[in-house]
Protein backbone atom coordinates (compact mmCIF):
# COMPACT_ATOMS: atom_id res chain seq x y z
CA UNK A 1 0.00 0.00 0.00
CA UNK A 2 1.36 3.46 -1.07
CA UNK A 3 0.48 5.78 1.72
CA UNK A 4 1.93 8.78 0.36
CA UNK A 5 0.53 8.75 -2.87
CA UNK A 6 -3.48 7.75 -1.12
CA UNK A 7 -2.34 10.73 0.99
CA UNK A 8 -2.55 13.16 -2.08
CA UNK A 9 -5.90 11.75 -3.12
CA UNK A 10 -8.54 13.45 -1.15
CA UNK A 11 -12.00 13.10 -0.82
CA UNK A 12 -12.72 15.93 -2.45
CA UNK A 13 -10.88 14.27 -5.24
CA UNK A 14 -13.04 10.79 -5.00
CA UNK A 15 -16.34 12.60 -4.62
CA UNK A 16 -15.88 14.67 -7.70
CA UNK A 17 -14.70 11.57 -9.32
CA UNK A 18 -17.72 9.69 -8.48
CA UNK A 19 -20.00 12.22 -10.13
CA UNK A 20 -18.10 12.94 -13.43
CA UNK A 21 -18.06 9.25 -13.91
CA UNK A 22 -21.83 9.16 -13.16
CA UNK A 23 -23.01 12.29 -15.12
CA UNK A 24 -20.35 12.29 -18.01
CA UNK A 25 -20.46 16.24 -17.68
CA UNK A 26 -17.99 19.01 -15.88
CA UNK A 27 -20.95 21.39 -15.99
CA UNK A 28 -23.37 19.09 -14.18
CA UNK A 29 -20.39 17.68 -12.21
CA UNK A 30 -20.16 21.47 -11.15
CA UNK A 31 -24.20 22.00 -10.41
CA UNK A 32 -24.04 18.68 -8.14
CA UNK A 33 -21.12 20.13 -6.04
CA UNK A 34 -22.46 23.93 -6.11
CA UNK A 35 -19.11 24.80 -7.06
CA UNK A 36 -17.70 25.83 -10.73
CA UNK A 37 -16.77 23.92 -14.02
CA UNK A 38 -13.06 25.53 -14.06
CA UNK A 39 -13.26 24.21 -10.28
CA UNK A 40 -14.25 20.71 -11.21
CA UNK A 41 -11.62 20.60 -14.26
CA UNK A 42 -8.77 21.45 -12.49
CA UNK A 43 -9.46 18.21 -9.87
CA UNK A 44 -9.93 16.30 -13.04
CA UNK A 45 -6.73 17.04 -14.22
CA UNK A 46 -4.97 16.48 -10.57
CA UNK A 47 -7.25 12.94 -10.73
CA UNK A 48 -5.31 12.17 -14.14
CA UNK A 49 -1.87 12.56 -13.12
CA UNK A 50 -2.61 11.13 -9.72
CA UNK A 51 -4.17 7.96 -11.41
CA UNK A 52 -2.41 8.11 -14.80
CA UNK A 53 -5.31 7.76 -16.46
CA UNK A 54 -7.08 9.89 -19.00
CA UNK A 55 -10.52 8.45 -17.33
CA UNK A 56 -12.65 10.76 -19.79
CA UNK A 57 -11.99 11.47 -22.97
CA UNK A 58 -14.13 13.82 -25.59
CA UNK A 59 -15.87 12.51 -28.63
CA UNK A 60 -17.53 14.95 -30.54
CA UNK A 61 -19.78 16.72 -27.43
CA UNK A 62 -19.78 13.96 -25.24
CA UNK A 63 -17.29 12.73 -22.63
CA UNK A 64 -17.10 9.18 -22.61
CA UNK A 65 -15.17 6.69 -19.82
CA UNK A 66 -11.98 4.89 -20.72
CA UNK A 67 -11.93 1.14 -20.18
CA UNK A 68 -10.16 2.13 -16.92
CA UNK A 69 -12.92 4.59 -15.51
CA UNK A 70 -15.50 1.89 -16.48
CA UNK A 71 -13.81 -0.77 -14.53
CA UNK A 72 -13.04 1.59 -11.43
CA UNK A 73 -16.48 3.10 -11.34
CA UNK A 74 -18.61 0.25 -9.18
CA UNK A 75 -15.40 0.01 -6.71
CA UNK A 76 -15.46 3.65 -6.35
CA UNK A 77 -19.05 3.73 -5.67
CA UNK A 78 -18.79 0.85 -3.22
CA UNK A 79 -15.79 2.60 -1.57
CA UNK A 80 -17.79 5.95 -1.35
CA UNK A 81 -20.81 4.35 0.36
CA UNK A 82 -18.42 2.40 3.02
CA UNK A 83 -17.50 5.94 3.77
CA UNK A 84 -20.73 7.62 3.89
CA UNK A 85 -21.29 5.01 6.35
CA UNK A 86 -18.54 6.09 8.57
CA UNK A 87 -20.06 9.63 8.79
CA UNK A 88 -23.63 8.03 9.42
CA UNK A 89 -23.14 6.11 12.58
CA UNK A 90 -26.28 7.52 14.47
CA UNK A 91 -29.74 6.05 13.43
CA UNK A 92 -31.05 7.42 9.89
CA UNK A 93 -33.69 10.13 10.35
CA UNK A 94 -36.25 10.21 7.68
CA UNK A 95 -37.21 13.86 8.76
CA UNK A 96 -33.46 15.12 8.45
CA UNK A 97 -32.30 13.41 5.49
CA UNK A 98 -31.84 15.38 2.34
CA UNK A 99 -30.48 13.57 -0.87
CA UNK A 100 -31.19 11.68 -4.43
CA UNK A 101 -32.93 7.82 -4.81
CA UNK A 102 -31.99 6.88 -8.00
CA UNK A 103 -34.58 4.32 -9.37
CA UNK A 104 -34.24 2.24 -12.44
CA UNK A 105 -37.90 0.80 -13.94
CA UNK A 106 -40.25 0.68 -16.84
CA UNK A 107 -41.87 3.88 -17.44
CA UNK A 108 -45.57 2.50 -16.86
CA UNK A 109 -44.56 1.34 -12.93
CA UNK A 110 -44.94 4.73 -12.13
CA UNK A 111 -48.62 4.34 -12.93
CA UNK A 112 -48.49 1.42 -10.28
CA UNK A 113 -46.75 0.44 -7.94
CA UNK A 114 -43.40 2.29 -7.91
CA UNK A 115 -45.66 5.85 -7.70
CA UNK A 116 -48.15 5.56 -5.03
CA UNK A 117 -44.85 4.00 -3.28
CA UNK A 118 -42.65 6.59 -4.10
CA UNK A 119 -45.58 9.23 -3.15
CA UNK A 120 -45.61 7.98 0.84
CA UNK A 121 -41.97 7.66 0.83
CA UNK A 122 -41.95 11.57 -0.40
CA UNK A 123 -44.13 12.40 2.34
CA UNK A 124 -42.13 10.68 5.22
CA UNK A 125 -38.45 11.91 3.93
CA UNK A 126 -39.56 15.40 2.73
CA UNK A 127 -35.68 15.79 1.72
CA UNK A 128 -36.25 12.98 -0.81
CA UNK A 129 -34.90 13.87 -4.21
CA UNK A 130 -36.44 10.87 -6.76
CA UNK A 131 -34.13 10.37 -9.67
CA UNK A 132 -36.06 7.94 -12.21
CA UNK A 133 -34.64 6.22 -14.87
CA UNK A 134 -36.32 3.80 -17.98
CA UNK A 135 -34.40 0.79 -17.56
CA UNK A 136 -33.64 0.31 -21.29
CA UNK A 137 -31.69 3.38 -20.44
CA UNK A 138 -29.99 2.68 -16.96
CA UNK A 139 -30.97 -1.07 -15.71
CA UNK A 140 -29.25 -3.93 -13.72
CA UNK A 141 -25.71 -3.00 -15.85
CA UNK A 142 -26.03 0.36 -14.11
CA UNK A 143 -27.03 -0.68 -11.16
CA UNK A 144 -23.51 -3.07 -10.65
CA UNK A 145 -21.77 -0.31 -12.11
CA UNK A 146 -22.63 1.81 -8.95
CA UNK A 147 -25.40 4.37 -10.71
CA UNK A 148 -28.55 3.49 -9.47
CA UNK A 149 -29.40 2.50 -5.82
CA UNK A 150 -32.46 0.10 -6.88
CA UNK A 151 -33.83 -1.32 -9.72
CA UNK A 152 -37.65 -2.27 -9.71
CA UNK A 153 -39.04 -5.22 -12.23
CA UNK A 154 -42.24 -6.99 -13.00
CA UNK A 155 -41.03 -10.19 -14.28
CA UNK A 156 -42.52 -14.10 -13.85
CA UNK A 157 -39.68 -15.86 -10.77
CA UNK A 158 -39.02 -19.21 -13.67
CA UNK A 159 -38.01 -16.18 -15.35
CA UNK A 160 -33.48 -16.78 -14.78
CA UNK A 161 -31.95 -13.39 -13.78
CA UNK A 162 -29.67 -12.18 -15.24
CA UNK A 163 -25.94 -13.57 -15.06
CA UNK A 164 -24.30 -10.20 -13.33
CA UNK A 165 -23.32 -11.23 -9.99
CA UNK A 166 -23.69 -9.62 -6.72
CA UNK A 167 -27.38 -8.41 -7.45
CA UNK A 168 -29.83 -9.08 -4.68
CA UNK A 169 -33.64 -10.00 -5.67
CA UNK A 170 -35.89 -9.57 -3.12
CA UNK A 171 -40.24 -9.74 -4.05
CA UNK A 172 -42.05 -6.73 -3.46
CA UNK A 173 -45.42 -8.03 -4.59
CA UNK A 174 -46.97 -10.70 -5.75
CA UNK A 175 -48.86 -10.35 -9.01
CA UNK A 176 -52.02 -12.18 -11.52
CA UNK A 177 -51.40 -11.64 -15.10
CA UNK A 178 -54.38 -10.52 -17.04
CA UNK A 179 -55.36 -9.21 -20.66
CA UNK A 180 -56.50 -5.87 -21.18
CA UNK A 181 -58.90 -5.35 -24.46
CA UNK A 182 -60.78 -2.23 -25.89
CA UNK A 183 -64.13 -2.13 -24.16
CA UNK A 184 -66.06 -3.12 -27.02
CA UNK A 185 -63.60 -5.72 -28.25
CA UNK A 186 -65.44 -8.67 -30.20
CA UNK A 187 -63.58 -11.24 -28.24
CA UNK A 188 -66.15 -10.14 -25.38
CA UNK A 189 -68.53 -11.33 -27.10
CA UNK A 190 -67.66 -15.19 -26.92
CA UNK A 191 -66.60 -17.51 -24.04
CA UNK A 192 -63.37 -16.77 -22.93
CA UNK A 193 -60.90 -19.19 -23.09
CA UNK A 194 -57.39 -20.17 -24.46
CA UNK A 195 -58.96 -20.40 -28.15
CA UNK A 196 -60.69 -17.33 -27.61
CA UNK A 197 -57.13 -15.17 -26.62
CA UNK A 198 -55.09 -17.45 -29.77
CA UNK A 199 -57.63 -16.05 -32.07
CA UNK A 200 -56.35 -12.59 -31.95
CA UNK A 201 -53.25 -10.48 -32.82
CA UNK A 202 -51.10 -9.53 -29.53
CA UNK A 203 -49.11 -6.81 -28.24
CA UNK A 204 -45.69 -7.93 -27.40
CA UNK A 205 -43.22 -6.08 -24.97
CA UNK A 206 -39.46 -5.38 -26.25
CA UNK A 207 -37.56 -6.50 -22.87
CA UNK A 208 -33.17 -6.70 -23.73
CA UNK A 209 -32.27 -7.93 -20.21
CA UNK A 210 -34.78 -10.30 -19.38
CA UNK A 211 -35.66 -14.08 -20.78
CA UNK A 212 -38.76 -14.70 -22.31
CA UNK A 213 -41.62 -14.93 -19.58
CA UNK A 214 -42.86 -18.38 -18.11
CA UNK A 215 -45.83 -18.21 -19.98
CA UNK A 216 -44.69 -17.89 -23.79
CA UNK A 217 -42.49 -20.84 -22.78
CA UNK A 218 -45.87 -22.78 -21.65
CA UNK A 219 -47.47 -21.54 -24.72
CA UNK A 220 -44.32 -23.26 -26.85
CA UNK A 221 -44.77 -26.38 -25.10
CA UNK A 222 -48.40 -26.78 -25.89
CA UNK A 223 -47.56 -26.53 -29.25
CA UNK A 224 -49.23 -22.86 -29.36
CA UNK A 225 -48.08 -19.49 -30.04
CA UNK A 226 -49.28 -15.74 -29.98
CA UNK A 227 -49.79 -13.74 -32.88
CA UNK A 228 -47.65 -10.59 -32.47
CA UNK A 229 -49.27 -7.56 -34.22
CA UNK A 230 -47.06 -4.89 -32.92
CA UNK A 231 -43.93 -4.92 -30.39
CA UNK A 232 -43.65 -1.80 -28.08
CA UNK A 233 -40.83 -0.41 -26.02
CA UNK A 234 -43.25 -0.19 -22.49
CA UNK A 235 -47.10 -0.89 -20.94
CA UNK A 236 -48.17 2.49 -20.97
CA UNK A 237 -47.34 2.58 -25.21
CA UNK A 238 -48.98 -0.30 -25.31
CA UNK A 239 -52.54 0.34 -23.76
CA UNK A 240 -52.46 3.59 -25.50
CA UNK A 241 -52.30 1.37 -28.91
CA UNK A 242 -55.67 -0.89 -27.13
CA UNK A 243 -58.51 1.48 -28.21
CA UNK A 244 -58.30 1.77 -31.78
CA UNK A 245 -57.31 -1.97 -32.60
CA UNK A 246 -58.37 -5.36 -31.53
CA UNK A 247 -55.00 -6.19 -30.30
CA UNK A 248 -54.88 -7.81 -26.72
CA UNK A 249 -51.87 -7.08 -24.19
CA UNK A 250 -51.16 -9.30 -21.03
CA UNK A 251 -49.54 -7.40 -18.18
CA UNK A 252 -49.84 -7.74 -14.71
CA UNK A 253 -53.09 -7.51 -13.05
CA UNK A 254 -52.42 -4.51 -10.54
CA UNK A 255 -50.94 -1.97 -13.23
CA UNK A 256 -53.74 -3.53 -15.85
CA UNK A 257 -56.54 -2.47 -13.23
CA UNK A 258 -55.88 0.83 -12.87
CA UNK A 259 -55.07 1.31 -16.59
CA UNK A 260 -58.40 0.10 -16.90
CA UNK A 261 -60.58 2.25 -15.31
CA UNK A 262 -57.83 5.49 -16.39
CA UNK A 263 -58.55 4.13 -19.97
CA UNK A 264 -62.03 2.13 -20.12
CA UNK A 265 -60.18 -0.56 -21.41
CA UNK A 266 -61.77 -4.52 -20.55
CA UNK A 267 -59.67 -6.72 -18.03
CA UNK A 268 -60.29 -10.86 -18.43
CA UNK A 269 -57.88 -12.83 -16.71
CA UNK A 270 -55.07 -14.94 -18.21
CA UNK A 271 -56.65 -18.41 -20.10
CA UNK A 272 -52.99 -19.89 -19.47
CA UNK A 273 -50.67 -21.21 -16.80
CA UNK A 274 -48.22 -18.51 -16.21
CA UNK A 275 -45.88 -18.82 -13.10
CA UNK A 276 -45.48 -17.05 -10.39
CA UNK A 277 -45.67 -13.42 -11.38
CA UNK A 278 -44.09 -10.48 -9.16
CA UNK A 279 -42.84 -7.27 -9.22
CA UNK A 280 -38.98 -7.40 -7.78
CA UNK A 281 -36.66 -4.81 -5.48
CA UNK A 282 -33.32 -5.36 -6.83
CA UNK A 283 -30.02 -4.23 -5.26
CA UNK A 284 -26.32 -4.63 -5.74
CA UNK A 285 -25.15 -6.63 -2.56
CA UNK A 286 -21.23 -5.50 -2.79
CA UNK A 287 -21.88 -2.15 -3.06
CA UNK A 288 -22.67 -2.29 0.75
CA UNK A 289 -24.94 -0.69 3.36
CA UNK A 290 -25.13 3.04 4.00
CA UNK A 291 -28.08 3.52 7.30
CA UNK A 292 -30.09 5.92 4.47
CA UNK A 293 -30.18 2.56 1.87
CA UNK A 294 -30.84 0.14 4.19
CA UNK A 295 -33.59 2.05 5.50
CA UNK A 296 -34.82 2.96 1.65
CA UNK A 297 -35.13 -0.92 0.72
CA UNK A 298 -36.51 -1.83 4.04
CA UNK A 299 -39.42 0.87 3.49
CA UNK A 300 -39.72 0.53 -0.30
CA UNK A 301 -40.39 -3.18 0.67
CA UNK A 302 -42.88 -2.53 3.52
CA UNK A 303 -44.40 0.10 1.45
CA UNK A 304 -45.11 -2.09 -1.60
CA UNK A 305 -46.31 -5.14 0.27
CA UNK A 306 -48.89 -3.14 2.05
CA UNK A 307 -50.01 -1.11 -1.02
CA UNK A 308 -53.96 -1.78 -1.59
CA UNK A 309 -54.77 -2.85 -5.17
CA UNK A 310 -56.00 0.06 -7.61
Amino acid sequence: MDLIALSRLGGRHLVTLHLLLDCQSVTRCAERLCTTPSTVSKTLNQLRELLGDQLLYRQGNQLLLTPFAERLAPTLHRLLSELSGLTQQNAFDPLQWQGTLRLGMRESMMTWPVGPILGLLMQEVPGLVPEIWNKDEQGLEALVAGKLDFVILPHDQSQPPPRQSGLVWETLREEKLVCLLRRNHPALARYWDLDAYLSWRHIAIRDNELANPFFEQSLAQQQVRRQIGATMPDFSSAAALLPGTDLILTAVGGWAAHMAKQADLALRPAPFDYGKVSHSLVWYGPTGESSARNWFRQRILALGRDLSPP
